[in-house]
């Protein structure tokens, strides 16, 4: 998990100099922000973007970089999970859409990354996510660009399940004076899970307080015997708790409804 938030060395794929192109934005946020490791773009095409070189395969940028961030259409990401863990890649964001929340074909692109994943011992964020902020490192990594005026260096980190209330999030404890330190948007956790981001948060020294935003939840007891043992202040925003919300929820981020009775307990 920690070179997720801290990576040396990350590879963005998917990568073009259009200027619609969502990917590049992402090496646009990394610069904004300051990112001081090493940077690799991975795109159809050669080419060259705020500074990087685009190069047209994995096979091109050396062995085991400690983060790779997927942006390209879903029924490529599999492929690219296997490149990835042929490169010595062991840890993954996959921002792409299109799996779980999306189709039945979507259901099963997202059990082959598991597979992959399994196979070549990769842990991953996402898929259909906007992924990363660590302000501590520099580290900003959604395809949405981000001016760095409206976000504040603070105690605070968010694990959100939307990336677009994750962002909000941000926005608004930084408007406040608080400020953050790490932003995950989590999306379908086929992978990595609000627990997992919990556990993290809980030893970083960097976080005082954790604000959860769950549109389900997959673990409650190891959710709840992770916050007994917190001494932070950790609070949860739980979403999809009516009929129209739950349907909602399904496809944004593949959520099943929990019973929020037993949430609430």
């Amino acid at each position: 998990m920690h070179r997720i938030f801290y990576p040396q060395s990350i590879v963005v794929i998917g990568v073009s100099e259009k200027p619609d192109n969502l990917a590049r934005t992402i090496l646009l946020n990394l610069r904004t922000f300051g990112y001081s490791g090493a940077l690799y773009a991975v795109g159809r095409e050669r080419g060259e973007i705020y500074g990087v070189p685009i190069v047209p395969s994995l096979d091109e940028v050396p062995d085991g970089l400690d983060l790779a961030v997927i942006l390209v259409p879903a029924p490529l990401v599999p492929g690219l999970m296997e490149a990835c863990g042929r490169k010595g890649i062991r840890h993954v964001v996959i921002e792409s859409g299109g799996f779980s929340e999306f189709s039945e074909e979507g259901r099963r692109l997202e059990e082959q990354l598991k597979e992959i994943a399994r196979r070549w011992d990769i842990r991953f964020v996402g898929p259909n996510c906007i992924s990363v902020i660590n302000l501590d490192a520099g580290v900003c990594l959604p395809f949405a660009h981000i001016a760095r005026e409206t976000l504040r260096f603070g105690p605070v980190s968010v694990v959100a399940q939307s990336g677009g209330v994750s962002i909000t999030y941000a926005d608004k404890f930084s408007a406040a004076g608080l400020g953050v330190n790490k932003v995950v948007s989590i999306g379908n956790k086929a992978d990595l899970d609000e627990a997992d981001y919990l556990a993290y948060l809980l030893e970083d020294p960097g976080t005082r307080v954790v604000c959860l935003y769950l549109e389900s939840v997959d673990d409650g007891r190891g959710l709840m015997r992770l916050a007994r043992r917190s001494e932070k202040p950790i609070i949860v925003h739980k979403a999809n708790r009516g009929s129209a919300s739950q349907s909602i929820a399904r496809s944004h981020t593949a959520a099943l409804a929990n019973d929020d009775r037993i949430v609430s307990a």
